[in-house]
């Protein structure tokens, strides 16, 4: 085998390995409990809970942005009442709900896009 072929197949192996480590983590993270957002507000709409410390927030709001303009971002810094209320545990943490409060999308980070729209459309949301 010739060097550049040893060194496409490590670095492919590599790359493997990397998205496979990816993979697990993301199936292995413990989903957060999930909440009743019961008056919190902007039915139907996007209830989105961030820190402003949190980097992961700025994407998750960027792609939640970009989906819907019926949004609620509530900030640790600024609301810390309504987290310890709605017992949340972690950030980003987005909630899609329809008119009568139920959550068609629950989920912490930055959320599948393609997900999220579906869940936008099926609460009614502009």
């Amino acid at each position: 085998m010739t060097p550049l072929v040893s060194v496409i197949v490590v670095l492919g192996l590599a790359l493997v390995v990397v998205l496979a480590v990816r993979l697990i983590s993301r199936w292995q993270k413990p989903p957060h409990p999930p909440i009743d957002l019961d008056g919190i507000g902007e039915r139907p709409g996007v209830v989105v809970f961030t820190s402003t410390d949190c980097i992961t927030c700025c994407e998750a709001m960027r792609v939640v942005g970009g989906a819907s303009s019926s949004l609620r971002e509530v900030t640790w810094e600024l609301e810390p009442q309504l987290f310890d209320r709605y017992h949340v545990e972690a950030v980003p943490l987005i909630a899609v709900l329809d008119d009568s409060g139920r959550s068609l999308f629950f989920g912490t980070g930055v959320p599948d896009a393609a997900r999220l729209r579906t869940a936008i459309r099926k609460a009614g949301i502009q």
